[in-house]
């Protein structure tokens, strides 16, 4: 199976294969192409899917992420319905207009034997529901439902997925991390990202000018409200571009962020290196991290590089499993949740979590208090009586900060 989506891509015509057929002279001029394809495995479009996709990457209704797992998920049904004797007369996706609950149970319960997670199958039926349910089952203005019986009338077929505990980056780990690498300008990236709790695709995002923003204005009133929120003088409001917005777009949030690693990340932008490389970009869009070439860090960049340190560091036996730029992310709900210089108490914490980590609810939220509070200082690598995360950052930057040569080229 193929998924193609893309949204305002640009498609000059004049090159399409069309234009060799009867009508083909009419094709002309570039285009803006918005909309979703999926192809089975003889390269035909599998049109009900492609215009379920399509609809709601025209809508904004889906990002182009969420598009491509929806697509790839009811493709792997489509497989499964292919090889049903049952419904071979039906040709391409028709099988999801004909297919009934008890076909689509045998599909769930063989997922459960080729050993896929409890997620994992439920987000795959979570997707064949919202595009027999909220799609085929739907009258629109200019068209009937696509079918009238809903096997999904009585909800999921899988079962709810088993809860587990957040596994995380710890202070620790952190430090070996850090110390992994010589370079001071990844040690600066790796604290940052910890202590930040930004995801990887979010890096590139981080400018200069909202680092400098964050250390003027402190905790200045902000749309968030934070002082409501109670956030502790000691540490900084940091602006933040976040990934996780509807249909592609910026949602925007605050994360709290201590002063020890805004000092590391000045201290990096006072370096000759960064200088030279941020030159080349307008004062207030300058990316707050360039790698060795100059250029803003990607995601798969960032995963790369904790790729590297962890294997260094798993070589030198400091380490047993590679560390994910996800688990600094949860490393950092855990270290805001046993700072107890942060609220008044693990519930209050709790709430600033979720402002900080830009969570739509408490659901994704509550994942973190599966591991006990008497637990977290054990994950964190600090003890009850001086738990804080602005202490921890200081005292990692501490030890860990190298010099930065004026002749470096990385």
């Amino acid at each position: 199976m193929t998924v193609v989506v893309v949204r305002s891509k640009f498609l000059d015509l004049g090159d399409s294969m069309l234009k060799e057929g009867e009508e083909g002279d009419d094709l002309k001029g570039v285009v803006t192409v918005t909309g979703a394809g999926v192809f089975d495995k003889n390269e035909r479009l599998l049109p009900l899917i492609s215009l379920f996709l399509s609809e709601k990457v025209d809508a904004k209704s889906f990002a182009l992420k969420t598009a491509l797992t929806y697509g790839r998920n009811l493709s792997y049904c489509q497989d499964f319905l292919d090889s049903r004797q049952e419904l071979r007369s039906w040709q391409l996706d028709d099988k999801f207009l004909h297919v009934g609950r008890p076909v689509l149970l045998k599909y769930v319960s063989e997922m459960h034997d080729d050993e896929l997670g409890t997620k994992t199958i439920r987000n795959r039926d979570a997707s064949i529901l919202s595009f027999i349910s909220k799609f085929l089952c739907i009258a629109r203005d200019d068209r009937p439902a696509f079918r009238i019986d809903n096997p999904y009338e009585a909800g999921l077929i899988s079962p709810a997925p088993k809860s587990k505990i957040v596994k995380s980056c710890s202070l620790p780990e952190l430090k070996v991390l850090i110390e992994s690498t010589p370079h001071e300008r990844e040690r600066c990236l790796l604290q940052f990202i910890f202590d930040s709790g930004v995801r990887r695709s979010e890096v590139s995002r981080v400018t200069r000018f909202s680092i400098d923003e964050a250390i003027r204005l402190g905790q200045a009133i902000s749309p968030l409200e934070p002082r409501s929120l109670g956030v502790p003088s000691n540490y900084y409001l940091l602006h933040i571009n976040g990934s996780k917005g509807g249909g592609d777009q910026i949602k925007e949030r605050l994360s709290m962020v201590s002063p020890a690693t805004l000092e590391r990340v000045k201290r990096y932008h006072a370096s000759a290196i960064y200088k030279r490389h941020s030159r080349i970009f307008p004062k207030d869009k300058a990316p707050a991290f360039l790698n060795a070439h100059g250029k803003p860090y990607t995601a798969n960049s960032i995963s790369a590089l904790l790729a590297r340190v962890s294997k260094r560091a798993i070589r030198q036996l400091k380490l047993e499993k590679s560390i994910s730029p996800h688990k600094l992310r949860h490393g950092y709900a855990y270290a805001l949740l046993n700072s107890k210089d942060i609220g008044d108490d693990y519930l209050e914490r709790l709430g600033m979590l979720k402002v900080s980590m830009g969570h739509a609810s408490f659901k994704s939220t509550e994942m973190y208090t599966q591991i006990p509070p008497s637990l977290l200082n054990a994950v964190c690598g600090t003890n009850l009586e001086a738990a804080s995360k602005a202490v921890d950052m200081e005292k990692l930057f501490s030890e860990t900060k190298l010099s930065i040569d004026a002749r470096a080229k990385k």
